[in-house]
């Protein structure tokens, strides 16, 4: 009974994570071009800006999220409940502290926020950067705590009820945003608004883990060789989140330091199409962790993990290749129609983060499985250097190029890291087949390439002025993309993922 729960919990988690990541596209259609309107393109930059430097302060955590969820579930999986909740309450004191420790970096990076962006901000830019620092250091100094619990729900499994609460702070956060702009608070009413729903989540998280979960943080003391094994295993996960900050963080930072705001909304909206990618990926190798954790205590063969990451990956490539390649044939338009045409060489930066990227998403399922076998130091180390490497190359190729030499060089950097060496590394170290996974990717690559090609020829022929014309083109190529898949490429596990939601609600409408 309890394993059809955690099954049922499973597909109802991957079935609200995509009703939640179509919720999270469609808003950001409608709500994005209306607060671009209202804040200006250089106000936006600003908000972007700002927020990419509180973002380093999430380094703080040193990855302990990932720490959380791998020893709640192994403590679980074992049937030791002392253990899970010394293990809580340890975690929830450290990023209490952790919090309060960013709130007071957050004071001191807002007193240097002119000498770091004199050269690319006027002064009236400056003094807004320092008040958005401050307000965003604080939001971020309360999402610490809310993580923990957050850590603490996925590891239990409950799917459907953190699905629920990601789906409305989805429609609420926009709603708030939207409210402060028309109040006419700009960045800083955003700002403020994201903190207001911080408070609202932290004792939503926390009565559900304390009174259904019934769960209680013990403040007891840990063994130092368990403290060292944690600190040891969040270390590599740590990197990583380095690794991600300077990717995607820094390059508008030294856009904000080296060339104006308006550069870094630019890179910013290109950047948001990739984000979408990113989370319709996750979405369902995210409810996996703790069932691939399972799989790895309980001495799961290499067989069967490669099952997993090849079943895993196809379904990801399936919905990330018509994603994009349909933004590559229709991505032009939809920019000039959505943002403006001042924004048109977002559609560039999103391409060349968008195609690289693909690897990596839709191998993600390799990165739960070394993070779960804590083998995740070589590639925290790998992309360290590579990150690196792209932060010095962007810093000197941005005076030249501005963001689009940005977005080259991270281009060259993931297609170096997170495809070629990571790819050797899961088929050498780990033992996964990927000879086997991109034969499976390669024969799925002939209809997206395919329409792709046909796309650009059609495109170039029809000039797609109006969102009604846009509208009809794009339908009609995402059913052929649909139709043609299903007919002739998705096994028939995949198709049974496809048909059998479709019928059960078909059949709910023909009872009603």
């Amino acid at each position: 009974m309890k394993k059809t729960n955690q099954v049922n919990q499973l597909r109802t988690g991957v079935v609200l994570s995509y009703i939640n990541l179509g919720i999270s596209c469609i808003i950001p259609f409608l709500y994005t071009p209306i607060m671009l309107h209202m804040l200006g393109q250089a106000e936006y930059g600003l908000y972007s800006l700002a927020h990419s430097v509180i973002s380093y302060l999430t380094l703080l955590s040193f990855g302990f999220g990932s720490t959380i969820i791998r020893y709640i579930s192994k403590y679980r999986a074992e049937g030791n409940k002392e253990a899970v909740n010394r293990t809580f309450g340890f975690f929830l004191l450290l990023y209490v502290l952790l919090g309060i420790v960013v709130f007071c970096v957050g004071l001191i990076v807002s007193n240097n926020v002119e000498p770091i962006f004199h050269k690319g901000l006027t002064q009236s830019e400056i003094d807004r950067v320092r008040i958005l620092v401050i307000i965003m250091s604080f939001n971020t100094a309360l999402s610490f705590p809310i993580s923990v619990f957050s850590s603490i729900i996925t590891s239990y499994e409950r799917y459907v009820y953190r699905k629920l609460v990601d789906m409305i702070s989805t429609v609420v956060a926009p709603i708030f945003n939207l409210i402060a702009l028309y109040m006419g608070f700009a960045s800083i009413g955003m700002s403020v608004a994201s903190t207001i729903m911080q408070f609202l989540m932290l004792p939503i998280n926390a009565i559900y883990c304390f009174k259904v979960l019934n769960i209680k943080p013990q403040f007891k003391r840990i063994p130092c060789p368990l403290i060292k094994e944690m600190l040891g295993f969040s270390f590599y996960v740590f990197l990583a989140t380095i690794v991600d900050m300077l990717f995607w963080s820094t390059d508008k930072v030294i856009l904000g330091m080296l060339t104006s705001s308006t550069a870094v909304a630019i890179y910013n909206i290109g950047c948001t199409f990739n984000n979408m990618v990113i989370n319709l990926s996750t979405s369902i190798s995210g409810v996996l962790t703790p069932k691939i954790t399972g799989m790895v205590v309980t001495d799961a063969s290499k067989d069967q993990l490669t099952e997993l990451f090849v079943r895993v990956g196809r379904l990801q490539y399936f919905v990330i290749a018509l994603i994009i390649s349909g933004f590559s044939v229709f991505g032009q338009s939809f920019i000039q129609l959505w943002a403006g045409s001042e924004y048109s060489d977002a559609y560039w930066i999103a391409i060349l983060t968008m195609f690289p990227l693909c690897i990596p998403l839709i191998e993600n399922t390799g990165l739960s499985i070394i993070v779960a076998q804590n083998k995740h130091k070589f590639r925290s180390i790998v992309y360290l250097v590579i990150a690196v490497i792209n932060v010095f190359s962007t810093y000197l190729v941005v005076p030249y190029l501005g963001g689009i030499g940005a977005v080259l060089c991270s281009c060259i950097a993931y297609l170096v890291g997170q495809g070629l060496i990571m790819n050797i590394y899961y088929y050498k170290v780990t033992g996964i087949n990927i000879p086997l996974f991109w034969k499976n990717i390669g024969k799925m690559s002939i209809v997206p390439g395919s329409m792709l090609a046909f796309g650009i020829i059609f495109d170039k022929k029809i000039v797609l002025d109006n969102w009604l014309s846009f509208l009809i083109s794009v339908v009609i190529y995402s059913l052929i993309y649909c139709v043609v898949m299903y007919n002739f490429i998705l096994n028939q596990y995949e198709k049974d993922v496809v048909r059998k939601p479709l019928q059960a609600i078909i059949k709910r409408f023909v009872r009603k």
